[in-house]
């Protein structure tokens, strides 16, 4: 049976199945008055363009009512589809601002205008609907755009889930995430920027003209767009929004909006929503939504919404992994997942049930929830970028099947961290990264002087070497006195490879400089002979600072590493053992633990730690 389009709430097409062809319904012709070109044209081209979008034929039978306005499918002579959206004037006393019918026709139509204008500002960018036009239909303002041939992010949660919740793989979820963001990304990107404002599931579709959705999760790549710019703002434009025409409640979907889209009592709030962290908490709250089966805000109550988002912390992210009771049958779903699983299951002698198994993956999906948290801050200033949310979220999708082998052999999981750009000051990861770039930095440098100042201060000395059977006098060369000292160093690299930010690394490293600084000491002390003892003291002070200046890098990487993840696990046991009774007689160690050491944690491994700095990041 052939899948059909039928549009979206959102102002574009999506799947329908069932509908009869559009061939065989009737067709109703719609006159495109006054058209204005979308882009800029010579007069030689404009004829001709314009002519492809006055004469339309529309399906009726597909029209569908979204916001203020009603879209529908249409054709052209050349039988090009395209998407009709026309301004739909409310009943009177639908609105409530006490202007007479022809006041509120008139702030209609200028906001009518101000979506066709923010969405001609981003038409030309990849993840946004083609935008061809602005004409008039039965004196009505209509705007002439793409077709979207896809399905919404709400329906397509519906044909991806793992579970009857309705959530999807972590893994699933963090990929449309991370594609999600570099779409805000590019928007921010736009002109002087530009922010959409309505970020939801209905709000984003999937394209499935070349790729079928389920062919776009097996390979993990999702074709986004973004529609219907009824509540966008050009940061460069005019302040002028909707809001003061229709009310704040139609910025914006109350569940995934944030606090500052909900009220109109707070100060600065003009300046608050022309922000792109608007955006960055809508689009956290939809990936949360994927993968937790649920918005992070409970908007249950008789609470206000925004009293809701501005006093409350999120939800803890539980996903399938964490709420399946047949944890083998939601792997199913995810063969990726499921094979990683299966090898390290193999490796260790699991079965498919092990609990350990089920704690690996809680362990790892928990890594996604603590990136999200502070996306989900009610202050604007603690949200990270979308650039920095995509870098981690793509970080976490390339590490998940390691850390799930990680976690259930009990390593620290790998961070996310290393995804983040390290200048970007609001990112979760950034206080880490930029620590450990600048500490590798100064290590070089202090290294580098080390180095090179040794083998200055030594050239030319007259000194003997004695060892065994080998002997040596003549002047000494500077030029091998520096490479001497720089061998550890190379040695320390070496031995950290592919294992930098792990207990194996750190240990490993630790022993190469220890190695190679006591074998330098030794050949000097034992070996060389000088006619200056200033110099040769001199040389036995280098070989110290030298040697410290490589152990620093080692130290950092398991500081910014390992460490916080032995914070994180301390602190999840902790809670744990707040909410769970102590057994009578029991040590406090039997539910807590020495948490001095990887080897005290549990098994199914450590957790990474949270992604904020500061523990009031998690919103």
């Amino acid at each position: 049976m052939t899948e059909r389009q039928r549009p979206a709430d959102s102002g574009t097409g999506i799947e329908a199945r069932g509908e009869a062809p559009v061939s065989s319904r009737a067709l109703r012709v719609v006159r495109l008055e006054g058209f204005e070109e979308a882009v800029a044209l010579s007069e030689a081209e404009r004829p001709a363009y314009r002519r492809r979008f006055v004469t339309l034929f529309a399906d009726d039978a597909s029209a569908r009512r979204g916001g203020l306005g009603r879209v529908t499918r249409v054709t052209n002579a050349m039988g090009e589809t395209l998407a009709l959206k026309t301004l739909v004037l409310p009943e009177p006393g639908e609105l409530e601002d006490g202007d007479g019918d022809a006041g509120r026709a008139r702030a209609l139509e200028a906001s009518f205008r101000r979506e066709y204008e923010g969405h001609r500002a981003v038409s030309g960018l990849k993840g946004v609907p083609r935008l061809y036009g602005f004409g008039r239909v039965d004196g009505e303002p209509a705007i002439v755009m793409e077709w979207v041939e896809g399905t919404t992010l709400a329906e397509a949660r519906d044909e991806l889930a793992v579970d009857g919740s309705g959530r999807v793989a972590p893994l699933v979820a963090a990929r449309v995430g991370a594609e999600l963001f570099d779409l805000l990304d590019r928007l921010d990107d736009a002109g002087s920027g530009f922010v959409h404002r309505d970020v939801s599931p209905a709000n984003v579709m999937v394209r499935t003209s070349r790729v079928p959705l389920a062919r776009q999760a097996e390979e993990g790549a999702f074709d986004l767009c973004l529609v219907d710019f009824g509540s966008a703002a050009a940061l460069d434009a005019a302040p002028a929004t909707r809001t003061a025409t229709t009310g704040a409640a139609r910025m914006a979907t109350p569940a995934y909006a944030p606090p500052e889209m909900l009220t109109c009592d707070l100060p600065h709030l003009t300046e608050l929503r022309r922000s792109p962290a608007v955006d960055v908490f809508a689009a956290a709250s939809v990936v949360f939504e994927l993968a937790g089966g649920a918005p992070p805000f409970d908007l249950s109550g008789e609470r206000s919404p925004f009293r809701a988002k501005s006093d409350d912390a999120p939800a803890p992210l539980r996903t399938a992994h964490a709420e399946a009771a047949d944890l083998p049958r939601v792997l199913m779903g995810e063969p990726e997942v499921a094979v990683a699983c299966a090898k390290v299951a193999l490796e260790l002698g699991l079965d498919p049930d092990d609990p350990r198994l089920r704690g690996a993956l809680e362990l790892v999906d928990e890594q996604l929830g603590e990136m999200l948290a502070p996306c989900l801050s009610p202050d604007q200033r603690r949200r990270p970028s979308a650039a920095a949310v995509r870098d981690g979220l793509a970080t976490f999708c390339e590490l998940y099947a390691e850390n799930v082998g990680r976690a259930l052999r009990g390593e620290p999981l790998l961070p996310c961290a290393q995804g983040a750009g390290w200048l970007e000051s609001a990112s979760p990861f950034a206080l880490r990264r930029m620590v450990r770039t600048a500490g590798r930095a100064a290590s070089l440098g202090v290294l580098a002087v080390v180095v090179v100042a040794t083998g200055l201060l030594v050239d030319g000395a007259l000194a003997s070497f004695s060892l065994g059977s080998l002997a040596w006098q003549g002047r000494l060369p500077g030029i091998v006195v520096s490479l001497a000292l720089a061998l550890p160093a190379l040695a320390t690299a070496l031995s950290q490879r592919g294992r930098r930010g792990t207990w194996r690394g750190f240990a490993a490293g630790t022993a190469a400089v220890v190695f190679g600084a006591l074998a330098l000491l030794a050949v000097t002390l034992l070996c060389l002979r000088m006619n200056s003892p200033e110099r040769l003291r001199g040389l036995h002070a280098a070989i110290l600072a030298a040697a410290a200046a490589e152990w620093c890098p080692v130290v950092l990487d398991y500081a910014m590493v390992v460490v916080p993840a032995l914070v994180a696990e301390a602190r999840r046991r902790l809670a744990a053992a707040r909410q769970a009774p102590l057994p009578e007689g029991a040590p406090a160690s039997a539910i807590l633990g020495d948490v001095e050491g990887p080897a005290s944690l549990p098994e199914g491994g450590e957790g990474e730690a949270p992604a904020g700095d500061e523990e009031d990041d998690r919103g």
